[in-house]
């Protein structure tokens, strides 16, 4: 990514990450389309009507956690990163945790008028998962495992506002993505990545792809070739496009060839959970719906052409 484009976009954008944001809209609708699935019922016209509000309260949720992270990352962005908004001058911290928070509560606010008790409460639990995240990241062994718990409660806000409850199958789906940010936040907080030691928590990030080709072949097994060849086809595609993605990630990792290399591999990681959204669908709707899978796939795409822009990471 050119530096000089990256520089002259909006401050409030670089800030809040706006490049990653085709991913949280996809990680809101897999969760409803799921949530919804698992309840054994397609979304009604109502419905669909309260899902653009929901994404619009988890892209509030996201970029208030965003601006929190540079604002209580300030003072190690001035030594590390000074050509972030807040250490190079561009605007005050306080202005930043301001409307950080704000945003936050602008996001729980519309969750609360478009969900059910369920989202809401898991809405109060990811603003609060993002404020201890963004406070205590640093030096914190389980930071990777608490930024992957704010993308689970994504999934759980909104799916829930969509099913009785929060069936198994939401949780499994949010623990798979919960598994696949927990290994792009370790590549992230790496400084070096020669050593066995190093490489060997990124393991994680093949468990949502392995998980999901067990439960695609136990549907084969219960319902036949015939009735589920459908289903296999349809989740190669994502498949296929996540293990590529995730192995030209690590690639870059292990070889770190140019500089910024190690970001770049981040930034393809995150778009990579629009893959893994698709992927979810693929397997875990019980009639194919190929126009949602294509829909989350090209949300990796639009995700990658943004962070030409914008910096995902």
């Amino acid at each position: 990514m050119n530096s000089n484009v990256a520089s002259s976009m909006p401050v409030w954008l670089r800030l809040g990450r706006v490049s990653n944001l085709p991913t949280v809209l996809s990680n809101a609708f897999a969760a409803a389309l799921l949530g919804a699935a698992a309840s054994g019922r397609a979304l009604s016209a109502a419905e669909m009507a309260a899902l653009p509000p929901l994404m619009l309260s988890m892209c509030l949720f996201y970029i208030g956690g965003m601006y929190l992270n540079d604002a209580f990352d300030r003072e190690i962005d001035a030594r590390e990163r000074p050509q972030r908004p807040i250490p190079s001058g561009e605007v005050r911290a306080p202005t930043v945790f301001f409307f950080g928070f704000v945003m936050l509560l602008a996001g729980w606010l519309l969750l609360n008028q478009y969900g059910n008790d369920s989202s809401r409460r898991y809405g109060a639990l990811l603003a609060a998962t993002i404020v201890l995240y963004n406070a205590w990241h640093k030096h914190n062994p389980c930071s990777p495992l608490l930024m992957g718990a704010c993308r689970a409660l994504l999934c759980l806000c909104v799916g829930s506002a969509f099913a009785d409850g929060t069936p198994p199958l939401l949780f499994l789906a949010a623990g798979l993505l919960l598994a696949h940010i927990v290994g792009l936040s370790h590549a992230a907080k790496q400084e070096s990545l020669n050593r066995i030691g190093s490489l060997w928590p990124l393991a994680v990030l093949g468990l949502a792809p392995l998980i999901y080709t067990l439960v695609a072949l136990v549907r084969l097994d219960a319902n036949g070739m015939a009735e589920t060849w459908e289903v296999l086809v349809l989740a190669v595609l994502p498949a296929a496009a996540l293990i590529a993605v995730l192995a030209l990630a690590v690639t870059q990792l292990l070889r770190r060839a140019v500089p910024g290399a190690v970001g770049e591999a981040v930034s393809r990681m995150i778009a990579a959970v629009s893959l893994l959204d698709g992927l979810a669908l693929a397997v875990f709707l019980p009639e194919p719906a190929p126009g949602a899978v294509l829909g989350c796939m090209a949300a990796y795409f639009a995700t990658r052409r943004l962070q030409a822009y914008i910096p995902g990471s």
